[in-house]
């Protein structure tokens, strides 16, 4: 069985660490990128958790066609992603993409064809830090999986079944990986963007009847959109048990002044509401600020 990795950051790191301390019998497992990113993941590896890994990296042309692709890259990655999928799908290649959001499956089927696509999501708190990615090995992460239209799907879910059986990677069949799907996403437009206005860590919505009004209107913008696609999100807001020192992924971007997935996040919620006469002024603003946010820290006002 052959596995391909696109995307070696913060999630994908996730997967080779679980591959690198697994016992990998018949199972051939390869990071494929572009060759520029081939030469320096050969040359440096991948620090994770206060180790180094050196995983089999290949250009698609010289991994070929695969049994399992699991895209993890950001949101602005997944269009670069996408263009090095062809050598890699085959007639039965199944692709799960670890993507924030709701439509980068949409996107990827559109590119090579729906009966390659399952849906999922992965929960992992995870960061980069003095050059290494770190995670809490213990408590792991969560991944859920399923086809949104589970007619024919038996197996596509047995050869992800196979890819991740005796590893560490915590996996589960959903048995509505859809609601999984707009859950996650609510809860990442609730928590994790308020943060990044703000500038505050998960105390945020503990500690501040503020933050937690901002999360509240948020939820509820989405949960209208995400009926629009046929999910009833619940109307409770869903804000992540943490700790109130945890800051998420778009404030740790803000934080080391990186672009963050804004973009891929609101986007697509933006465009839906423009396509349904559907008005989102919580999620509008929250846009406008963190793209404000961006600029500043690029220079273009002080």
């Amino acid at each position: 069985m052959k596995i391909a990795l696109i995307g070696a950051g913060a999630v994908g790191a996730y997967f080779i660490w679980a591959y690198g301390n697994a016992d990998l019998l018949d199972r051939e497992f390869t990071v494929v990128a572009d060759k520029d990113r081939c030469n320096r993941l050969a040359r440096d590896g991948i620090k994770v958790n206060g180790k180094v890994y050196h995983p089999a990296v290949k250009t698609p042309e010289d991994a070929g066609v695969q049994d399992l692709i699991i895209v993890a890259v950001k949101g602005t990655g997944l269009d670069e992603a996408i263009k090095l999928m062809p050598p890699l799908v085959g007639e039965k290649t199944v692709v799960m993409s670890m993507l924030n959001g709701a439509d980068s499956e949409e996107k990827i089927a559109k590119a090579i064809g729906s009966e390659h696509v399952l849906h999922s999501i992965i929960m992992i708190a995870s960061r980069r830090a003095d050059g290494e990615v770190v995670f809490d090995e213990e408590y792991n992460a969560t991944i859920r999986y399923g086809a949104a239209d589970a007619a024919n799907a038996e197996e596509r879910l047995k050869i992800v079944e196979d890819a991740f059986e005796g590893t560490q990677i915590n996996a589960f069949k959903s048995t509505d990986v859809m609601l999984d799907i707009w859950t996650k996403y609510a809860k990442n437009i609730c928590n994790n963007l308020p943060q990044a206005v703000i500038g505050a860590p998960a105390a945020l919505y503990t500690r501040s009847d503020h933050g937690l009004f901002l999360a509240g209107k948020l939820w509820a913008e989405v949960r209208v959109l995400a009926k629009l696609r046929g999910v009833d999100l619940p109307e409770e807001v869903g804000i992540y048990p943490c700790a109130d020192s945890s800051r998420f992924s778009t404030l740790q971007d803000i934080d080391e002044k990186r672009r963050t997935e804004v973009d891929s996040l609101c986007g697509y919620l933006i465009e839906m509401a423009k396509e349904n006469n559907i008005e989102v002024p919580y999620i509008e603003y929250t846009y406008h600020a963190i793209k404000a946010i961006e600029e500043k820290n690029e220079g273009l006002f002080d």
